[in-house]
């Protein structure tokens, strides 16, 4: 009785948080929609036109306009002279060397024995049940499938964990 108040209170707890997501996640600049008074008088109220300025009488010379295309930097817009050209991008940085850590023993953890045990069944095998326990069944089938994937048998190295997709 006492486990079906709780996950009834689990099921509310997670309802209530859902919907203050999706309620708290509405974009922060919404348009709201015009009630009819508020769009008649949106209607009616016509903006003025805004007074035009005579043209000026020769105060400056006017420069050609320059195509996009011609534009290179924003220090060839002042100049009259050809486009300068890009500039060279930089070169990439080199990638480290890998270091092959495959061969080093892993401290395993009852979260990552599930997750081992987890991908032995995924894979085909038999690790007993997946309880984070490393027993004789665990140990069997992590050694087969280290056999069969040509990886040193025994210990559970990240080379072990990387072929099984056990993130570590």
């Amino acid at each position: 009785m006492e486990s079906n108040r709780i996950s009834t209170l689990k099921a509310c707890v997670v309802l209530l948080l859902s919907a203050g997501l999706l309620f708290g996640c509405k974009p922060i600049s919404e348009e709201k929609p015009l009630s009819p008074k508020e769009e008649s008088k949106e209607v009616t109220a016509a903006p003025e036109p805004a007074p035009v300025a005579p043209p000026a009488a020769a105060s400056a010379p006017v420069e050609p306009a320059t195509d996009i295309e011609e534009i290179t930097s924003i220090e060839s817009l002042g100049s009259d002279s050809a486009p300068a050209p890009a500039p060279a991008p930089a070169p990439a940085p080199a990638p480290a060397p890998e270091i092959d850590d495959g061969d080093d023993v892993v401290t395993v953890t009852p979260a990552i024995m599930r997750k081992v045990q987890q991908a032995l069944v995924n894979a085909g095998f038999n690790p007993g049940p997946v309880d984070g326990v490393s027993g004789a069944k665990t140990v069997s089938a992590i050694e087969s499938f280290q056999k069969q994937n040509g990886i040193p048998a025994g210990k559970i190295t990240k080379k072990t964990l990387r072929a099984l997709g056990v993130d570590f």
